[in-house]
């Protein structure tokens, strides 16, 4: 199946968090992958070529295919199914950002009505929570800085910067709980790791988890 069959319409839930950027490109991606199986929730790969996919993640490839001074980009995309309170298609999408952090994007079809061309399964109300219980427990996996759902938004927009990437401007560090805390968001959750820095008021509905993290509710799902 062609990448532009796999998803289709929209709106598209995210499910995204921030790593850093430590080691080799090659090595993070391919601990990234292999912790999927440690999830909880099922977590399938469509994708049989993933070694070629992430060769070609590693060399990356040109902003700008005219200008020999341009960037290159670090990006792969890999088809999932996650199995959440039902099996649904994800898309899993990583990318350099900042030459000290990656985001890790799942998408997922977000419209409340299967679509049966495209095999796609909707959201109904009751099945928020499982997205919820998801970045809960790939918080427990991966222990990132920050993580959240929105849609049609990552934690980039946490940064509150409006530059293309990669850019130095998204540089591990430069991610604060002051951009969700003072100013409104479209995020429905947010989990803070709070190893980088604690939380001394919340103006929002929190739970504590386990390894320091806290989560926030930010937002609501209805759309």
């Amino acid at each position: 199946m062609e990448w532009s069959q796999w998803l289709q319409g929209g709106p598209f839930l995210e499910v995204s968090f921030l790593l850093q950027l430590k080691e080799k490109k090659t090595k993070s991606v391919q601990d990234i992958i292999k912790k999927l199986s440690k999830v909880t929730n099922k977590i399938e790969i469509v994708d049989e070529n993933v070694d070629e996919i992430i060769d070609f993640f590693d060399r990356g490839y040109p902003y700008d295919e005219e200008n020999p001074q341009t960037i290159n980009l670090h990006s792969l995309r890999l088809r999932l199914y996650v199995y959440l309170l039902r099996k649904r298609k994800a898309t899993l999408q990583l990318e350099v950002v900042s030459p000290n952090a990656l985001i890790v994007d799942f998408w997922f079809y977000g419209d409340e009505h299967d679509e049966q061309e495209f095999d796609q399964v909707g959201i109904m109300k009751e099945e928020f929570i499982g997205f919820t219980s998801f970045l809960k427990e790939l918080y427990s996996v991966y222990e990132f800085k920050i993580g959240g759902i929105a849609f049609e938004e990552d934690v980039l927009k946490l940064f509150r910067f409006k530059k293309t990437y990669p850019n130095e401007c998204y540089r591990y560090e430069n991610v604060s709980p002051d951009h969700f805390l003072k100013e409104p968001s479209p995020f429905v959750n947010i989990i803070w790791n709070e190893k980088y820095e604690k939380l001394s008021h919340i103006p929002y509905n929190y739970k504590r988890l386990d390894k320091e993290g806290i989560l926030i509710e930010t937002g609501s799902f209805n759309v």
